[in-house]
């Protein structure tokens, strides 16, 4: 009996472990090894890129024949191969969309030989608290497939490394490593994420993209062109306050935000005013935190209620407004904000005159302070990236600056400007960095008159400037005296 009962155990043990390893083969047979080379350009020196480099990362096969991977493993890329576990051969890829907000890409393969054993994975649901996932990718330090295992310790809204945009993401425990970017997450045989980064400084705390951004991503994608997750445009606070709730006569509502900011060109300027109370979003209560309730007695920011929705999509808010209770819609819109997220654009638009270099400020630029940037960086930059600049009093769409003046008789006096905000050009107010190359192009008189925010001068001889100008771009090794885009308004004669 003993022996019948041990010889049972063994077999159960082993169908046990025969089942675990036949489901580990079975995810992995849709995981591949995404090789990347890429020449990320240099946005302090725009004309040019700051050299060809190389990594990997993972990705795996989803419905259509595409590859699903995070936008920071393809980025700046100019040459992409894709690798299958069981295949030595590598096969050539390219990018179909890349959504830098919420670190997503899609790659495609033309060979069909490629998707020959290849069976897209299924979507799983948004897991719960205390469940165990399986990280499965191709990390630094082997050539092989890896799986860990981890479980879901925190589901909340983060800022997102590639973009500093705020999404939903879960946090794991399991070993997420350089080279595991864009590999799936899987839970009971289904893709309910994607890996997206790591706490450096902490140890087995990662975080993935979760089902519901890889599905509003993919979603956004059916009309081939990515437009990116909606942002309302406002700041708030909490209504904590007794004094404050009965300031804004809201003492009998349950819940509610105070609106403090509404950002120009944003979806909800116009509609909803500094100093209204925001109640519901759709059907949903805001708590005095800002938070909704969600998935077992959980909170999240009302943010992603906001996310959730696609571009184009209308949203109903309910909200008080000196004591009366109002219904507002709002249709969500493209809205940048005043200094572009990271990556915003691939090729930074830059234009030279008289070896003065103007370019737009972005998260890019600041960036190229290299680490700990926003200790490093000029304090008018980060003026409109998190200071009081950032309230867009003067409803600028971007925000022009001189990088540096590159040396010659002409410029004479000016070659220690640098990292300046310009404000003006020959007394008109500058608004875009479009707005500033027609008010340059288009000027007949002698003189360019170009302003900072400290109210200093530029006062360049037109006629020198136009015959100097290539002199200096040939002197300082630059091809292009523009940008591609740039170049396009001054043949074209586009007006702002």
């Amino acid at each position: 009996m003993k022996k019948a009962f041990f010889i049972l155990f063994l077999c159960l043990f082993f169908l046990q472990d025969f089942s675990s390893q036949c489901s580990a083969n079975s995810l992995s047979s849709s995981v591949v090894k995404v090789f990347v080379t890429s020449n990320r350009m240099d946005y302090y020196r725009p004309w040019q890129a700051r050299g060809s480099s190389s990594t990997t990362g993972s990705g795996c096969v989803v419905e259509g024949n595409r590859i699903l991977t995070n936008a920071h493993v393809v980025d700046d890329y100019t040459f992409i191969q894709v690798r299958k576990e069981s295949d030595p051969k590598k096969y050539t890829a390219k990018v179909e969309a890349m959504g830098h907000d919420c670190d997503l890409a899609v790659l495609s393969v033309e060979d069909p030989e490629f998707f020959e054993d290849l069976t897209p994975l299924n979507f799983g649901e948004l897991p719960q608290l205390q469940e165990t996932v399986a990280v499965v990718g191709f990390p630094f330090g082997g050539d092989k497939i890896s799986i860990t295992k981890g479980v879901v310790s925190r589901i909340e809204v983060i800022s997102y490394t590639q973009s500093a945009r705020k999404l939903l993401a879960v946090q794991i425990d399991a070993a997420i490593n350089p080279g595991n970017s864009g590999g799936p997450v899987f839970l009971d045989g289904k893709l309910v994420g994607v890996a997206m980064q790591l706490v450096q400084s902490s140890q087995n705390i990662g975080y993935m993209i979760p089902v519901p951004i890889i599905k509003h991503f993919l979603k956004d994608l059916i009309d081939k062109k990515y437009d990116g997750f909606p942002t309302l445009g406002v700041d708030f606070r909490n209504t904590e306050s007794k004094t404050l709730r009965s300031y804004y006569r809201i003492n009998d509502q349950d819940g509610g935000v105070l609106i403090t900011r509404v950002l120009p060109h944003s979806p909800a300027h116009g509609i909803i005013k500094e100093g209204d109370i925001l109640l519901r979003v759709d059907d949903t209560p805001v708590g005095i935190d800002g938070t909704f309730e969600f998935q077992d007695d959980q909170r999240l920011s009302m943010s992603y209620l906001i996310s959730r929705k696609q571009m184009g999509d209308q949203i109903v808010f309910q909200l008080s407004r000196e004591g009366e209770v109002l219904t507002k819609e709002v249709k969500f819109k493209s809205f940048p904000g005043l200094v572009p997220v990271p990556r915003h654009f691939k090729k930074p638009s830059y234009y030279i005159y008289g070896g003065f270099v103007f370019t737009i400020l972005s998260s890019d630029l600041l960036r190229s302070w290299g680490k700990n940037w926003w200790a490093k960086a000029p304090l008018d930059f980060l003026h409109y990236l998190a200071g009081t600049g950032r309230l867009n009093l003067d409803a600028k769409k971007e925000i022009v600056v001189l990088l540096e003046v590159l040396p010659d008789d002409l410029n004479v006096g000016y070659h220690s400007y640098h990292n300046m905000v310009i404000t003006k050009v020959n007394g008109q107010a500058v608004e875009s960095f479009k707005d500033f190359i027609v008010g340059l192009e288009s000027n007949k008189d002698p003189y360019t008159i170009i302003q900072t925010d400290h109210q200093l001068k530029i006062i360049l001889d037109n006629q020198k400037a136009q015959n100097t100008t290539q002199l200096i771009l040939e002197r300082n090794h630059i091809p292009q005296q523009s940008s591609d885009d740039v170049a396009a308004w001054i043949s074209q004669k586009i007006s702002p």
